[in-house]
């Protein structure tokens, strides 16, 4: 076999692979689950159970990590908010905690699902709360099993 010969094989057989990759990525984005939400915030300071939570395998909410969910999002669910990459950590947050707001939709008056983030402070919320638009796109990337 000729060295031409096995440099087309190579290129073939990489781009095959290449064109397998891709598509497994866009599937992969396919099966993440979009949702036009309320978003809100909370802090220390707003009630007695300050900055603990209510996932049984985290002690204590954390800025950038911490997000409240209705209970069809199980513990550990992450979920992506671009809107608010470098704005509260990477955009990425872990569902480890509830609370009345988010499971009654009160703050969506019952139509959409509500997201409420852990902020360290009051401050912050506050700022947040003014400076951030009130509904956003959050995406579902990965449900725990159980």
């Amino acid at each position: 076999m000729s060295y031409k010969y096995i440099m087309k094989v190579i290129v073939v057989l990489l781009m095959a692979m290449l064109t397998s990759c891709v598509s497994n990525l866009t599937q992969e984005k396919q099966k993440k689950e979009k949702y036009t939400a309320r978003i809100t915030y909370y802090s220390v300071g707003q009630d007695k159970w300050g900055d603990k939570v209510a996932c049984p395998q985290t002690p204590m909410a954390k800025e950038g990590i911490t997000i409240a969910a209705h209970p069809q999002f199980k513990f550990g669910t992450k979920v992506h908010i671009p809107q608010l990459e470098n704005k509260i950590g990477d955009g990425y947050f872990i569902v480890q905690d509830r609370g009345g707001a988010v499971t009654k939709k009160k703050a969506a008056k019952g139509k959409a699902y509500v997201f409420d983030i852990f902020v360290k402070n009051q401050k912050l919320m506050w700022n947040h709360a003014y400076n951030r638009p009130m509904y956003m796109d959050v995406y579902v990337i990965n449900t725990p099993n159980g």
